[in-house]
């Protein structure tokens, strides 16, 4: 607006009383007219006093509208309102410098809001460092601070002032008949003093910023102190990872500086007892006879350090910056060989792209030559994106710096798929190719793609032209073919020039109805008519041939016998804290045989133990500063049951030879030493025993034995008899052949036996909790592992521990016990069993016919834990339907066997269920109501690319314990993860927020823990009031096709009996 007229006003802002308060008023106001011009038009104004100027420029635009802009600013050497109550008033600092280098001097004007004045200068930093006395005789003073090495990276300057300011009046108006009021005042500063002298500049480049995947190069890393000079002998990290990862976070590498040179705080407390001081009312002629003290000793008040009442109203407050803003804390395939243009020879094979690591290089020490030079060599994986090469550096103790670039992995011609994360067996789908074309010229591209365990509908070629620098989507009609691993080779090729590219993906192709249609066991001995028994076989209704079928297990050990319930605790799908102590526990017990027993499916022992070290790290990060465990995060309440099992776990793991951190064992020991005190109102005392009992039991394995208090704890509930089985099993174990305590195991044992269900071949316990079993986890098998593993290790030879294995060894069901608590207690009794009183040395031979075909045979010879499969295609078994399946032994020793089949529904359907649990699911658009619909025949059809929200219903008729619900995916789907950066604000639920009313934001989610995984969605709670409960997630449509959905489930997990399931949907997305 050059032309137009500006005018400029200033005012000094003063105070008055009006009706006893303080206001401002404008006085010694000034004018100045300027036309604006494209420079800067000069205006001047006199500042014949101190204090606080404000400037206003107003202009006029060509259609009449005014605009305003207001400056205020400080002119030194101006008073302060007079206080009328003596409160604490403010002593303002200015410095010379926004921030200072070790050599400086820093000098801070003081503004005082009275004068005279005495007082302190203190500096302070973790304490304080120095004090110093100071008179101020006029309103403004200039102090120094001598800058040293010592005060990097800040330094804070406290003034506290005492003297004496004008008494007021019932009007507020400054009486000088009156003698003057006591006064102080306070201010501080936080100079800046940032560790340039001890920061390092580190330069990491790559010899290229762009390359082809796969390729080698190096990266440079040269490391310089503050004055350039090069650093000799530096340590770097060297760290180069995919961007693509590192956004999901938003994350950012933390300069080592910020670490080491934190902002340091004044660590002081200030307590001044002129706080505490009240004015009497202003009357002249009874002060004038009182006043004995005037001048600027009368208000004098001495300044109170250290402890004293808390907080008064004039506490001291925080100090401000020094640039009067708020300052931060300084915080493996061959590839082709490349002609000199980047592209691939003709004649050369594609290469494949399938090493996708998304960390390409990590080298932890990396150090400097006498240049302080150092290289790290690269070769880069395949991915196509942009890596962040980092490099932090240390130079001694005192030195520390950062340094990041970046190179990128590119080709001429890119080709990315863009699959879905996993596949359901009947799925059909679109599989999403783009090609990319990076070269200045349109190209025309041969692309085919080759797939195994899945079938190309509509052809495996196409041939595509791409403009230049820019890309083309092209979609290939699939169908996942069987359950397994779907793999996927996609190749193009330009058919001009050179340019080729690559890659190789896989697809994890789930079952969606998949269910174990039975799991039998059996042994074959002497005792056995005709050593072999003949088992008819019946299919289930309609099933898919190329899926699943027959498989015969044989071994000459019951050992076999535990696959199932071992496999159901590996694979166990949910990871809170007693899973993970469940997995722990049962790979530890079995350690010895893991390396000779090959289940079915069963990892390897070194498998097994990675996942040991595995969950022993995770629970090492979820235990609680009380030493105890929550069960899905640290910071929630310790659960003292469950933090018992996870210490008998740890005892487990230690005792078999895994590295176990002892800072988490002695935590352990701490709680389970004092448990009694961490135990909740609400807690039975019948549940208070057995939790002490177990304590006691695994203190006993961690090396802590306490059988006095174990005595104590049946005197204290008034006999064996008073206590669950369990308690008394825990308790035996305890005192297991100690004879200080021998009448307390006869007890025990005694009251066993009379609690025992016998039958002519198996026995087992029983025992109850009430309403507090679901704090114990509690289930009736879980008493027999105990009981037995406890009479095993105390009476040996009693005749009633093999009948209590075959009991144990009947409750399973598809292999397997209940739950993970029952699994677990059940494997370790079992391997206590197996490695105590096994012996028959075997030597037969073990043959399998279906009907009059024969199946396959295996020799056992010597002791051994070794299993035989023999595999029956499902094809096999539909051509034999009904027929006998028979196993015979043929030599000396036992034959134990296990006869399992698998199966999926030919229709892929399961109608709704309710075992305790009743599930609803259905979906909705985010964004367009148009974006999802469902046909008459309950299909339901997604737009691509739209926002869909999931929204499940679970309704419970009665109070359920440790639920877990689960809604799988349609492959189609990708959930949006509100916790990744790049997925960005999600919309609330409206009508969430309308059913809730107005205060919808006060409620929290009904479940604890939540998982948003690829394939599934997981919300746990350890306890569900009885009720209809909502659950909801959002998720985007990424790919088309058809895809099938199994079913949503809900079930108390540790009563899987207890459960509920919705019915199978069918998601169709469109393009």
């Amino acid at each position: 607006m050059i032309g137009a007229k500006i005018d400029v006003a200033a005012v000094r802002l003063d105070w008055e009383i009006r009706k006893g308060k303080y206001a401002v008023k404008e006085v010694d106001a000034q004018q100045c007219a300027v036309v604006a011009a494209k420079a800067a038009v000069p205006c001047s104004f006199k500042t014949p006093e101190g204090g606080e100027y404000r400037l206003t420029a107003t202009i006029v635009d060509a259609k009449g509208r005014p605009n305003l802009t207001q400056l205020t600013f400080w002119v030194s050497g101006g008073g302060q309102p007079p206080a009328r109550e003596v409160a604490q008033e403010h002593v303002q600092l200015i410095p010379d410098k926004k921030d200072y280098t070790p050599g400086n001097t820093a000098e801070l004007l003081i503004q005082a809001p009275f004068h005279p004045a005495e007082g302190v200068v203190s500096w302070r930093r973790s304490g304080i460092v120095k004090a110093e006395k100071i008179t101020l005789d006029g309103p403004t003073k200039v102090i120094t601070v001598p800058i040293s090495d010592a005060m990097v990276p800040n330094l804070i300057v406290q003034v506290d002032l005492v003297g004496t300011a004008p008494r007021t009046d019932d009007h507020g108006v400054p009486d000088p008949k009156l003698p003057r009021r006591p006064a102080y005042a306070v201010g501080s500063i936080d100079l800046s003093i940032p560790p340039r002298q001890r920061t390092l500049a580190v330069a990491v480049t790559p010899a290229a910023a762009k390359l082809a995947p796969g390729e080698k190069t190096q990266i440079a890393v040269v490391v310089a102190d503050a004055a350039g000079k090069p650093v000799a002998d530096a340590e770097a990290a060297v760290i180069v990872v995919d961007e693509a990862v590192l956004a999901l976070t938003g994350y950012q590498f933390a300069s080592p500086i910020d670490a080491f040179y934190a902002r340091r705080g004044p660590d002081t407390r200030d307590v001044y007892s002129q706080a505490y001081l009240k004015l009497a009312k202003p009357d002249l002629a009874t002060l004038e006879r009182t006043a004995t003290v005037t001048g600027a000793l009368a208000g004098r008040a001495d300044m109170v350090r250290g402890a004293a009442p808390p907080a008064p109203p004039g506490a001291a407050p925080e100090p401000a910056p020094a640039d009067g803003e708020t300052l931060g804390r300084l915080a493996p395939s061959g590839k082709a060989e490349k002609a000199k243009d980047g592209n691939a020879p003709a004649s050369q094979a594609i290469a494949i792209r399938t090493n996708f690591n998304p960390l390409a290089a990590f080298s932890p020490a990396v150090h400097t030559d006498s240049a302080g030079r150092a290289t790290v060599e690269l070769t880069l994986p395949d991915n196509l994106t942009r890596y962040r090469v980092v490099a932090i550096a240390a130079a001694g103790d005192r030195q520390f710096g950062k340094g990041e670039s970046a190179v990128t992995a590119r080709l001429p011609l890119m080709v990315r798929p863009s699959p879905p994360r996993f596949l359901n067996f009947g799925d059909t789908f679109q599989l999403p190719v783009v090609l990319q074309n990076q070269t200045d010229a349109a190209m025309t591209v041969r692309l085919a793609v080759r797939a195994s365990n899945a079938r190309l509908t509509a052809g495996a070629g196409r041939e595509v032209t791409v403009p230049p620098n820019d890309r083309a989507l092209v979609q290939f009609p699939a169908a996942a073919d069987m359950a397994g691993t779907a793999r996927f080779q996609i190749a193009g090729v330009a058919t001009a020039g050179r340019a080729s590219d690559a890659s190789e993906l896989s697809l994890p192709v789930w079952t969606p109805a998949t269910t174990e249609a039975f799991a039998t066991y059996g042994v074959i001995d002497d005792r056995t008519p005709g050593r072999a028994i003949a088992q008819p076989v019946a299919l289930p209704g309609q099933v898919v041939t190329q899926f699943g079928g027959l498989e015969v297990t044989t071994a000459s050990t019951n050992l076999q016998a535990l696959t199932d319930a071992m496999l159901y605790l590996v694979h166990y799908p949910f990871e809170c804290s007693e899973q993970r102590s469940s997995r722990i526990l049962a790979i530890a017990a079995l350690k010895d045989v893991l390396a000779a027993f090959h289940g079915k499916d069963m990892p390897s022992a070194g498998a097994m133990a990675e996942s040991v070290k595995a969950d022993l790290e995770h629970l090492s990060q979820m235990q609680n500063s009380d030493g105890g465990f929550a069960f899905w995060d640290r910071g929630y309440p310790s659960v003292p049951y469950l933090t018992v099992y996870v210490a008998s776990a740890l005892a487990a793991a230690r005792q078999k030879g895994f590295a176990v951190s002892p800072a988490i064992i002695d935590g352990a020991k701490r709680y389970l030493h004092d448990i009694e005190r961490y135990y909740p109102a609400f807690y039975p005392r019948e549940v208070r025993w057995s939790i002490s009992a177990f304590a006691l039991s695994v203190r006993k394995q961690l090396g802590d034995v306490d059988v006095a208090k174990g005595k104590q704890l049946i005197t204290e509930a008034g006999g064996v008899d008073k206590l669950a089985m369990e308690a008394d099993g825990w308790l035996l174990e305890l005192f297991a052949q100690n004879p200080a305590a021998a009448d307390e195991r006869k007890a025990i044992v005694r009251h066993a036996l009379n609690r025992v269900a016998e039958t002519a071949g198996a026995a087992s316990f029983t025992t109850g909790y009430g309403d507090g079993n679901y704090l114990l986890l509690a289930s009736d098998r879980r008493v027999d592992g105990v009981m037995l593993d406890a009479l095993i290790q105390d009476q040996p030879e009693l005749d009633l521990i093999p009948k209590l294995v075959t009991g144990l060894l009947a409750h399973r069901k598809a292999g397997r016990w209940l739950n993970t608590q029952e699994n677990t207690f059940a494997l370790v009794a079992l391997d206590r069993y197996f490695q105590t009183y096994e012996k028959a040395t075997p030597d037969f031979v073990a043959r399998v016919w279906l009907g009059n075909d024969y199946a396959g045979d295996h020799a056992f010879k010597g002791r051994s834990t070794d299993t035989h499969q023999i595999a029956i295609a499902m094809k096999d078994v539909v051509s034999h339907d009904r027929a006998p399946l028979t196993i015979q032994k043929d030599g000396a020793g036992r034959l134990y066997y296990r006869v399992g089949m698998t199966y999926a529904p030919a229709s892929l359907q399961l109608a709704p269920a309710d075992y305790g649990f009743v599930v609803e699911r259905r979906y909705e658009a985010v964004d367009d109501p148009g974006d999802v619909t469902r046909a008459g025949d309950g299909v339901w059809h997604i737009k691509a690319g739209a926002r869909v929200r999931v929204k499940l219903s679970l309704v419970n008729e009665s109070r359920r314990y440790h639920v877990a619900l689960v809604d799988p995916l349609p492959a189609g789907l990708e959930i949006l993860n509100p916790a990744l950066a790049t997925t960005g604000p999600l919309p609330a639920d409206p009508s969430e927020q309308r059913k809730r009313g107005a205060y919808w934001w006060w409620y929290g989610p009904w479940y604890e823990h939540q998982n948003l995984r690829d394939e599934r969605a997981e919300a746990f709670t350890a306890l569900l009031w009885e009720g209809v409960h909502a659950y909801d997630y959002v998720a985007r449509a990424t790919t088309p096709g058809t895809f099938v959905v199994p079913p949503p489930r809900a079930e108390e997990m540790y009563m899987p009996e207890t459960f509920g399931r919705g019915a199978s949907d069918r998601v169709v997305i469109d393009r």
